[in-house]
Parts: structure tokens; sequence; C-alpha cells
């Protein structure tokens, strides 16, 4: 008669219990790791987006607004606003474009500005204070020089191989804008083709900034 061979039933010990509990632990730690960094990736690249997107809306309506003016003003700050105006195609209208910071210190890595574009028939200068289209938000000027410049036409802009004497008004626009911590900033130039070295230095447009 065949006798039953013993089986081994005593179990895990507690070592082999903990060693097993401490890889478990370490292969958690890695994989949720990787998880939440691809989440805070993905969350990132989806914040840049947004701000990319919103900075291209303005432009856009900049250029529509900038690109038919036949004048534009020097850009100024009056308290916590930076401001520039212009003329429209047929010298009746008037436009203004509005930077108030809100007293946030300038720097891309302060939020809270608001870009406004604002309109009006030229024989009827707004109120002080009237408000305006908002087009961008969470954005501020790059430094202390301001979100504008303008660039007079027939004076030279650029330097060494660059330089060049444009015979239109030009209006260069810098802007940064935030979302968390996520940062975009835009520098691009428009051009005025309905101005020429002839147009005046002033005109009634500029009544719509406060003083």
């Amino acid at each position: 008669m065949r006798r039953r061979e013993r089986t081994d039933d005593s179990g895990f010990s507690l070592a082999e219990v903990m060693v097993s509990m401490s890889v478990m632990s370490v292969v958690m730690v890695v994989f949720t790791s990787a998880i939440l960094q691809a989440y805070k990736t993905s969350a990132k690249s989806e914040s840049i987006s947004i701000v990319q997107a919103q900075l291209q809306n303005a432009f856009q309506r900049i250029d529509r607004e900038i690109r038919y003016a036949s004048w534009i003003s020097q850009p100024g700050q009056v308290g916590t606003a930076w401001y520039v105006e212009y003329a429209g195609y047929d010298g009746s209208s008037c436009g203004q474009l509005r930077l108030e910071t809100s007293g946030t210190a300038e720097g891309p890595n302060n939020a809270g500005g608001v870009l406004q574009w604002l309109t009006w028939p030229k024989a009827a200068p707004p109120a002080a204070g009237a408000a305006g289209q908002t087009i961008a938000s969470n954005v501020v000027a790059p430094d202390s020089a301001g979100p504008f410049e303008r660039q007079a036409a027939g004076t030279v802009t650029g330097t060494g191989a660059t330089a060049f004497t444009p015979d239109y008004q030009r209006l260069r626009v810098r802007l940064s804008a935030r979302r968390g911590d996520s940062v975009a900033a835009v520098d691009t130039t428009f051009t005025a083709l309905n101005t020429s070295r002839d147009t005046p230095a002033t005109n009634d447009c500029s009544k719509g900034r406060p003083s």
C-alpha cells in the first residue's frame, strides 16, 4: 500500500509577506507618479492651447481694425491702463485699444489684465471710464515699456540688415497671457494701409483717451 506524501501547508512567513508588500508599494508609487505626471502634462498643454487661442483671437480682431486705420496715436499710460487710439478708414470713426492692468505688476508671471476695444463716432468721444468690449483677459504688458508701440511712417525701424523705412504707420503690440502656470507671449506689428508719410501727427480721435 502506497503512502501519501506529506505536503507543506505552513504558508508564507511574515518576512516574505513584508517583502511582497514592499515591492508592491514601490510598483504602486511608480505607477501613480507616472499617471499624475501624464495628467499634469496634459493639463498644461491644454492651458497653453487656451492661452494661445485667446491671444490669436485678440490679434485677429486687432489686425482687422488697424489694417484699415487712417491714423494711429502715440500710445501712453493713464493710471493703471495703457492706451492707443486710431481713426477708421474714412476718418469719421475712432477706435481704442486699452489694456487695463488693474494695478497688477508688469511681467509674464502676473495675471489679471484685460484687453478692451472701444469705438465711437469721431464727433462724440466717449465719457471717461466708458466700458469697452473685452477681447482678451489675464493679459499684461511684458515689461514697463508697455504693450503698444507706434512706428511712424518714414522713420527707420530695425537695425543692420533688418533696418527699413516703412511708408505706413505701424503698431507693434506685445502681450503676455497667463493661465495657471502656463504663459504665452506674442509680439506682432500691424500696418495701417490707409496712412502715409503725410498723415498728420494729431487727430480728434485722441480725445477718447482720459486725461
